[in-house]
């Protein structure tokens, strides 16, 4: 009758274990009888808990390369619009510089001409101007273009004024 009651509680705990969902078995939880702990590592409970925390680890890690991949992206970005504005900050200075040739020339050529004289000193005093910080690269930017347009109006008149053309 021994054996026929093992088997008989045998099968039970099979069958049992069967039953058992992966949800269900915890390995933390610590009021789990023995009998349902026996059922979910024979019924492969814990196994399938096991293979979903590495299937999320994985899955995990990917987003993790993709979110370093974006970073990289971010800080090339970054790198290039800074190298954009050194450029764009020595292109702007030789341009003042040239201006500046240019207005002393024009400024002893045309020292008795007092229109003339006043849109020199309006262009100096454009030059000598500095602005104001920006809180960003991009407003930087676009003070500077803004400065280089007021700039060039200015020299277009002063090239009229001397008959130069546009």
């Amino acid at each position: 009758m021994t054996p026929r009651l093992l088997m008989a509680v045998g099968g039970l705990a099979l069958l049992a274990g069967c039953a058992t969902t992966p949800e269900a078995c915890d390995p933390y939880q610590r009021d789990a009888s023995l009998l349902t702990k026996l059922s979910c590592d024979a019924g492969g409970g814990y196994r399938a808990r096991i293979d979903a925390g590495e299937r999320q680890v994985e899955l995990d890690r990917e987003e993790n390369a993709l979110f370093r991949e974006i970073h990289r992206q971010i800080a090339e970005q970054q790198r290039a619009t800074r190298n954009e504005l050194r450029v764009t900050n020595r292109q702007h200075h030789e341009l003042e510089r040239n201006v500046q040739v240019l207005v002393t020339r024009l400024q002893r050529r045309s020292q008795e001409q007092l229109g003339l004289r006043h849109q020199l000193n309006e262009l100096e005093r454009q030059l000598t101007e500095t602005p104001a910080p920006s809180a960003s690269e991009a407003d930087a930017l676009a003070e500077r273009e803004a400065r280089l347009e007021a700039l060039q109006q200015q020299v277009s008149r002063l090239q009229q004024s001397l008959g130069y053309g546009p």
